[in-house]
């Protein structure tokens, strides 16, 4: 019998031969996904070279993304067909995974981005640009719902998002309609990023091209009225009307302050002579 051990690997030697760890062995033992062939009279283990080639099997598919469970389902019924289809199936979460994760570099990028621009020197005087129309994901905000339900739909919104691949960019922004702003009611309608890829038509909202009064507010969103107040007496001045929404773009919010006194909102106003 010692001879013929000699043809098998010990629990020590085949951890070392794949690269796993003796505990792992252990493990998979104690589920019954991989049980040593055989188990002499003091416990020692002993693997067949067949095991080692079942072991290489489990550690590819588990790198793949299977768990466990699944490994151990596709051994006892191991054939062909089910190893392709198994193999698609990871292979379709890999690619969900790549999208992931190009989608969260993107919006990493964005946000260093922002927050470096963000940096510069406040624009407290308003001043009248052009600006180029932008596309945005948007999900309605009821007046009078508060903080809380604010908070509830932001969280609504990111998952939409999330589960989608809506690809956009880190900032958000809010919207109130012209009609909402001019009656002195600045709680926005929309809360929304902007995108660059198409999205369905109903969570998509477009900002003109064309003129624009822009401020940037400093300070909580409790006293972003202030800053309404100067932008709008800025507008009467320059003998402009406001033709369109007002969109507010989170500069530096939460995400990077701790004081709220500390928070950066750039604010745009379309308007016409």
């Amino acid at each position: 019998m010692s001879n013929r051990l000699n043809e098998y690997f010990t629990t020590s030697e085949l951890a070392k031969t794949c690269g796993v760890t003796k505990h792992t062995l252990f493990h998979y033992d104690d589920i019954g996904l991989l049980k040593p062939e055989i188990v002499n009279s003091k416990g020692y283990r002993y693997y067949s070279v067949q095991q080692c080639l079942v072991l290489d099997l489990i550690i590819v598919l588990k790198k793949a993304g299977s768990s466990l469970e699944e490994i151990k389902e596709f051994i006892q019924k191991q054939n062909t067909p089910l190893l392709i289809n198994m193999l698609k199936e990871k292979q379709m979460d890999l690619e969900r995974e790549q999208r992931r994760i190009a989608r969260m570099q993107s919006i990493l990028k964005s946000a260093i981005q922002m927050t470096e621009e963000a940096t510069k020197e406040l624009q407290n005087t308003p001043k009248i640009l052009e600006c180029e129309a932008e596309s945005f994901i948007v999900t309605p905000l009821n007046i009078g719902d508060g903080d809380k339900e604010f908070a509830k739909k932001l969280s609504e919104h990111r998952d939409y998002c999330e589960a989608h691949y809506i690809d956009h960019e880190f900032p958000i922004w809010t919207i109130i309609s012209k009609g909402q702003f001019q009656s002195g009611n600045y709680y926005p309608e929309y809360m929304a990023n902007k995108v660059n890829t198409p999205i369905p038509e109903d969570m998509m909202l477009i900002k003109p091209a064309g003129l624009y009064a822009v401020i940037d507010h400093k300070g909580s969103y409790d006293s972003m009225p202030q800053t309404y107040s100067v932008i709008n007496n800025f507008i009467a001045s320059k003998g402009m009307n406001i033709s369109g929404n007002v969109y507010a773009l989170e500069l530096l919010t939460y995400w990077t302050e701790k004081n709220p006194d500390d928070y950066k909102i750039r604010i745009y106003v379309q308007v016409s002579h």
